[in-house]
């Protein structure tokens, strides 16, 4: 899932100096012409119930563990909402907290005026100087957050407040993106206190937000509500129009991905979207779809797509040897998996920055290949089998790994995989994992092979996820512990240059360059969400913005109480509701492109229906 507007960059907040004139002489810029990314037909109310993989690592969205599931539910509702943010579906910046912004000349200094009309969930007014706390905050060696320090200390100058309702930010270096680079969230400096207890006690202690919702209830392993905070400062705000709409959002814990299929068909849940292509194809003849009860929808969208396949922990000795992991990328038959497990609905992933401006479309990947996969893994010193057809090197260590993996679901998945690598004298042990152990042993890297699924944004951020600075530390995105100067010089190319060309240059040599080092067995991508939903759920006229990673991102669907009534009266009479014959939805025209670029032999078969 998105968050609203997520960069955390601040720095050590300092006294203005900036006099009244200076400021008066300010050019201000704001956008209230954007189209709606909600509907003005929204109906507030009613409980929307939704399911969680895995309990809350923590609630806090700092500090260790703040990156599994829960915390995107936490970003986009509650407390990471930033100053301006990305229309999601133009591309154009949009007032959020910050009414209005000014971009100066030097491209790293910008003024925000913010919304007077904020306000925290206990009462307390949002001021600039919960913008200057945030900046001691995240600095504060105490929270345990390295990602969110070195990322104050490569970006930040300062943050100024200039009154109550103003702040300046000023960057280290001169941004081509400086409202990407410079936006961050506050923080409740009343009723935030930072010592040596700060992350014991704060885990799982609900949060003073400035967003719509509250955590109101938890248990452990079970469940987590947000409650809607009755007259929220956004309400009046036009691009919150038609957002956030239900008053009680229940996340149940549920572990079990056929037991949440079934917990959706007894109306249990509201919402269920369909991850595999099987059970869109063969799973869709239950009653409540047939009786109209349930709609069944493929929406469209144009998203960037995160990393996703199989990454290698490259302190593993095994993952050291590049040839090695070559070798492996050489043994991955994804038409196979395609074919047999996917009914050819997805296309394969070859970018670690696909769906974006940068992606090097000149990739082509490791095309299935068993005898070039051979030669890699011989040059890596497993040059015989053993009894088992397993291949070994000369100290008779096997080529043998284990895999975690976080969901039931891609066992189908993972079997053909393992079994097409056993016959290429390679072993995997799969290990299912509940996603919060799963995602937290990335974190300390404390795997060997690991599945990994995570999303992106319009701009790519290749420096959390592959810069040497996080090879030392643990608890970041950087999950192989890999470094190297020559692509952490494109990085920074990308980060810090104001030559687009240049910047283009590095990201199509930073593309390659990954590729060749083998860190990441791409998987696949899809560009559609499969849903299923109940006839009282509704959606706008667009569906759902255009550059998303799921149905809940910018919350934008609502509960009508009175088709509720009319579902509830028609399954209890067992009479049907009026048929919806219509499964795709493209508002934006992306499957149109895609079939008009598609050939005749290459085409995924879903996308030809």
């Amino acid at each position: 899932m998105k968050r609203i507007s997520f960069t955390i960059l601040a720095s050590l907040a300092l006294l203005s100096s900036v006099s009244a004139e200076d400021l008066s002489a300010i050019k201000w810029e704001t956008n209230n012409d954007e189209p709606l990314i909600g509907s003005e037909k929204a109906i507030r109310g009613g409980t929307f119930t939704d399911s969680l993989p895995s309990y809350p690592l923590t609630f806090r969205l700092y500090g260790p563990n703040n990156n599994d599931i829960f915390a995107n539910w936490s970003r986009e509702y509650s407390l990471d909402i930033g100053l301006v943010d990305r229309h999601p579906t133009t591309d154009k910046f949009i007032p959020i907290m910050a009414t209005h912004w000014s971009i100066q000349p030097d491209n790293k200094t910008i003024y925000f005026k913010l919304d007077p009309d904020a306000r925290w969930s206990d009462g307390e007014k949002i001021t600039a100087d919960d913008y200057t706390f945030a900046a001691e905050f995240l600095s504060n060696p105490k929270i345990q957050d390295p990602f969110a320090a070195q990322y104050m200390k490569d970006y930040i100058e300062s943050v100024e407040k200039i009154d109550d309702y103003t702040i300046k930010v000023v960057g280290k270096k001169p941004s081509w993106r400086p409202l990407v680079d410079y936006n961050f969230a506050p923080l409740p400096k009343h009723c935030t206190v930072v010592d040596d207890k700060w992350v014991e006690r704060e885990n799982n202690k609900p949060p003073v937000v400035q967003g719509p919702y509250v955590i109101s209830d938890f248990k452990e392993g079970e469940y987590v509500r947000f409650k809607r905070i009755p007259n929220w400062w956004g309400d009046k705000k036009r691009y919150f129009t038609g957002m956030f709409n239900p008053d009680v959002i229940n996340l149940r814990v549920i572990t079990n991905d056929d037991l949440e299929f079934d917990l959706f068909k007894k109306h249990e849940l509201d919402i269920f979207r369909v991850m595999s292509a099987r059970q869109w194809e063969t799973q869709m003849n239950f009653d409540a779809l047939a009786n109209g009860y349930v709609h069944r929808k493929r929406v469209f969208t144009e998203s960037p797509q995160g990393l996703s396949g199989i990454i290698f922990n490259l302190s593993t000795p095994l993952f050291q040897n590049k040839d090695f992991r070559k070798g492996l990328q050489h043994l991955f038959n994804f038409d196979e998996v395609n074919k047999e497990i996917m009914f050819n609905a997805y296309y394969r992933q070859y970018s670690m920055f696909t769906g974006t401006p940068y992606e090097n479309h000149d990739l082509k990947g490791y095309p299935f290949d068993p005898r070039k996969a051979r030669e890699y893994l011989t040059k890596a010193g497993f040059t015989k089998r053993d009894a088992n057809g397993i291949l070994e090197n000369a100290k008779g260590e096997k080529a043998r790994f284990t895999l975690n993996y976080p969901s039931k679901s891609l066992e189908p998945h993972l079997t053909v995989i393992k079994n097409i690598y056993k016959k290429g004298g390679v072993d995997i042990n799969l290990q299912l994992l509940e996603p919060g152990a799963a995602f937290n042993k990335l974190l300390e890297r404390a795997y060997e092979a690991s599945l990994v699924n995570m999303t992106a944004d319009f701009y790519p951020d290749p420096h959390q996820y592959f810069s040497s600075e996080f090879k030392p530390m643990k608890q970041n995105n950087n999950f192989w512990g890999y470094g190297d100067p020559e692509t952490d010089k494109l990085i920074d190319i990308y980060r810090f240059d104001m030559d687009e060309a240049k910047r283009h240059d590095a990201m199509m040599k930073l593309d390659a360059k990954l590729e060749d080092e083998s860190l990441l067995i791409q998987f696949w991508q899809a560009p559609y969400l499969r849903m299923l939903y109940w006839d009282n759920i509704q959606f706008p006229d667009q569906f759902l913005p255009k550059r998303i990673d799921t149905y809940t991102d910018y919350q934008c669907f609502w509960i009508d109480p009175a088709r509720s009534e009319k579902l509830e009266a028609a399954m209890k009479a067992g009479t049907k509701l009026p048929a919806d014959t219509v499964i795709d939805v493209d508002p934006y025209g992306v499957q149109k492109k895609l079939m008009q670029s598609a050939s005749a032999s290459g085409a995924p078969a879903q996308l030809k229906n």
